[in-house]
């Protein structure tokens, strides 16, 4: 059941708080069953889980983002490694292509406005204010790996900024679709494009007619599997795409834009006790991080205990992170330890909750692909400034177990701090450096061998504060 499904279900069911708790453990009954039928689904399919469009197992990397005309980021590229920092002064532009990648992924799941407001509280602001050009345009390319076959993806959007005016003034800004492109290559794709979107006027490829004329002709006319359509210029196309059989390959990149997360901690957010059932994402700001870390007490101990284990580092103390008397829309998480001794989110440490939610962004998604019982782990998370209210040293273990390949996902960190700067000496080809020059962000990636060469002089986090890394 999906999240909006469980909160109409909590209105209709009775406010006691017996009858509440026993729902809360029917609910998690109803979870258990569907864990043990996805292991026999598994089982069944010969160990390969498969996507929504019956493809197999994938692997995702990003290896290419373009963006112009968001905030400071004009003509900026980026190409990420498997795990990523992002240096630079106050106010170069490391939130700002944050942001952008963020509001890419927010556009496949919502109206474009919508994504603006989620960005910005200001979303007239999004567009540069100096370059005085109406439309942001940005890119991705992708490369997927299904089942040892290699498929190639190219995203493009541009999208047009309008000014809201009342009574003469300007109040506010909304946006539509110029134009988006989305294009594969291999698995019998060759550069052809899936979705046409120019201002509302839209080209579907059938892929599955496309690949039926494929193989009995051995090639496809120009138009031979597209269907036109209509949409709403104010969404982008692959938002509202959901026909899983004849759009299955733009789905699957659909899903994959999708499960991008982005996190910027909150102290007071963190100490939220707002639950949903069966929650497994991580908000944005934490808000709901007792409410994750009660589902993956119920679904997967093991994990909870590697993470337990983590957080031990900073709680040498802790024995046990407890829940009593949980309900539908509250969950009540306690530190116990050896004595019995219980402290409340509400004091613990504002370091020990971020490390706290660090634990389960890099350990519980380090996860063995054999595993069933959850979401598979997000292909890019984006963190910012990981290190506020935590001793860099504590994060070094967690680090550790970043795979810099991005076989198990690509990690993009945010930073000022040189001892978290010094963690990546060991990858220093995700070293991203962004300047602002007071107009627009430019983007140096750092010679990874003239690094090698100056650190038995100096640390990472020095070369940094000398400027050496420019």
């Amino acid at each position: 059941m999906s999240r909006g499904m469980f909160r109409a279900l909590a209105f209709v069911v009775p406010r006691s708080r017996e009858i509440r708790i026993v729902f809360w453990l029917f609910v998690s009954c109803i979870n258990e069953a569907a864990v043990f039928f996805r292991r026999l689904h598994k089982s069944i399919n010969s160990g390969r889980l498969q996507t929504c469009c019956g493809i197999g197992e994938e692997d995702f990397m990003l290896n290419l983002f373009r963006v112009s005309n968001f905030k400071s980021l004009i003509d900026f590229e980026f190409r990420p490694a498997g795990a990523n920092l992002i240096v630079g002064t106050n106010n170069a532009g490391k939130s700002n292509l944050c942001q952008a990648l963020r509001f890419l992924s927010l556009t496949s799941s919502m109206s474009l406005d919508e994504a603006a407001r989620e960005c910005s509280p200001e979303p007239w602001h999004l567009l540069n204010v100096y370059l005085r050009k109406a439309t942001i345009e940005m890119e991705a390319q992708v490369v997927f790996e299904l089942g040892g076959e290699k498929l190639s993806f190219t995203y493009i959007l541009t999208i047009a900024g309008h000014r809201r005016a009342i009574e003469g003034k300007f109040m506010s800004m909304s946006f539509t679709v110029d134009y988006e492109c989305l294009r594969i290559t291999g698995g019998g794709f060759n550069d052809t494009t899936l979705i046409e979107n120019r201002s509302g006027s839209v080209k579907l490829t059938h892929e599955k007619r496309y690949l039926q004329i494929l193989e009995q002709n051995g090639s496809v006319p120009k138009g031979q599997a597209v269907v036109e359509t209509s949409a709403l210029s104010n969404s982008t196309m692959l938002f509202r795409l959901f026909d899983l059989e004849t759009n299955g390959r733009a789905n699957l990149f659909k899903k994959y834009l999708n499960s991008w997360n982005y996190y910027n901690f909150d102290p007071a957010a963190l100490r939220s006790n707002a639950a949903t059932p069966m929650d497994q994402t991580l908000d944005t700001n934490g808000s709901n991080l007792c409410s994750v870390l009660y589902t993956l007490h119920n679904q997967r101990p093991r994990d909870e205990k590697k993470l337990i284990e983590a957080v031990r580092l900073l709680e040498p103390r802790l024995d046990q992170i407890i829940y009593p008397s949980p309900d539908l829309d509250h969950v009540y998480m306690f530190f116990e330890d050896k004595e019995g001794n219980k402290f409340g989110v509400q004091n613990v440490s504002e370091g020990t909750l971020r490390f706290l939610a660090i634990c389960f962004l890099i350990i519980v998604n380090q996860r063995d692909s054999d595993e069933v019982d959850a979401p598979p782990p997000p292909p890019l998370v984006i963190l910012e400034e990981p290190e506020n209210g935590i001793f860099v040293a504590h994060l070094k273990p967690l680090f550790d177990k970043i795979d810099p390949s991005g076989n198990h996902g690509q990690f993009i960190f945010t930073s000022h701090n040189p001892y978290f700067i010094d963690l990546f000496d060991s990858v220093v080809e995700g070293i991203h450096m962004v300047r602002n020059d007071g107009v627009k962000s430019t983007l140096l990636r750092p010679s990874a061998e003239k690094i090698r060469a100056q650190l038995g002089q100096f640390s990472l986090g020095e070369m940094h504060f000398r400027g050496l890394l420019e």
